[in-house]
């Protein structure tokens, strides 16, 4: 969550990936690594490349690895309870404020079936909101059942247990009206993999007169406005915007946003490193054993 090259600490270090190698290194990269990935070797990374200068490669390599090591503690995403979230979101003004469903980004592995940040904002009463998206198969196929201009009433979501984090689904009995049935076939409109096909599958878009609900039967995680607009959804017009995403969004959407407040739901995509069983990495590794790391 605080990875994003668009955000300090990282931001500066590719800042100054770039500056080296227009100082002459042939290559110059850091890898912030993948926090979930329980794997000897997780963690961040440096490779640079000079012409023949083995010696100065090292030295830069281990200056971005240095200062890594010295904003370590910036990197790490502290969270804050569903309901303080919330509660600042309310206190903003204009729009579109994205709210966050990190912990079910599906990018990363998430189910994208949890309900516990999306029921949160239906029992917060929060109005004029895009949630995207909700992927559930069997109740897609529902909807379509009743058509659009129906009004249903359907258990959302939550059908997917995580015994590794001790979590059974949870759906949420959701009544609303059918506003659109769609394919889900889209082409991205970019910048991020602009033209792309993607394909969502069968969907619909339900609006419970304060919630607009993207349903999906594929995973797709929003970083495009292409998959709203083939529901018929205008996010840039709304209050608050639902996103199952960590970084990606920023991609495509973005531009619009006037504010981002994370929200800690549920899913395999913790935040929460404590909620996770890490075997294989390597320890001590910071942030899971910060008491037995050197201090530079």
């Amino acid at each position: 969550m605080r990875q994003s090259s668009l955000d300090s600490p990282n931001r500066e270090i590719q800042a100054r990936a770039r500056e080296m190698e227009r100082q002459g290194a042939l290559c110059a990269s850091f890898f912030v690594g993948f926090p979930h990935a329980d794997i000897p070797y997780a963690g961040s990374s440096a490779v640079v490349v000079t012409d023949g200068d083995a010696g100065q490669a090292q030295t830069l390599c281990d200056e971005l690895l240095e200062t890594a090591w010295r904003a370590r503690e910036q990197f790490v995403y502290r969270p804050e309870s569903l309901e303080t979230s919330l509660l600042r979101a309310r206190e903003l003004r204009g729009g579109p404020v994205m709210l966050l469903d990190h912990y079910d980004n599906c990018a990363s592995g998430g189910t994208m079936d949890t309900m516990a940040v999306l029921g949160a904002i239906l029992d917060a009463g929060l109005e004029d909101v895009a949630a995207f998206a909700i992927c559930d198969p069997a109740a897609v196929e529902q909807i379509k059942r009743a058509g659009e201009g129906a009004r249903v009433t359907i258990a959302l979501g939550g059908k997917t247990d995580m015994p590794a984090l001790g979590l059974k689904g949870r759906p949420r009995t959701v009544t609303a009206n059918v506003r659109r049935i769609s394919s889900g076939i889209f082409h991205n409109e970019g910048p991020m993999a602009r033209g792309e096909l993607g394909d969502m599958g069968p969907s619909a878009l339900l609006d419970t007169g304060k919630v607009e609900i993207a349903v999906i039967s594929r995973h797709v995680e929003p970083f495009d406005i292409a998959p709203f607009r083939a529901l018929g959804m205008q996010p840039e017009k709304k209050r608050y915007v639902m996103l199952k995403s960590r970084v990606h969004w920023r991609a495509g959407l973005g531009p619009m946003a006037r504010a981002v407040v994370e929200c800690a739901g549920e899913g395999v995509c913790t935040s929460d490193y404590s909620q996770l069983k890490f075997r294989r990495v390597r320890r001590p590794v910071f942030p899971l054993d910060p008491g037995n790391l050197p201090s530079v």
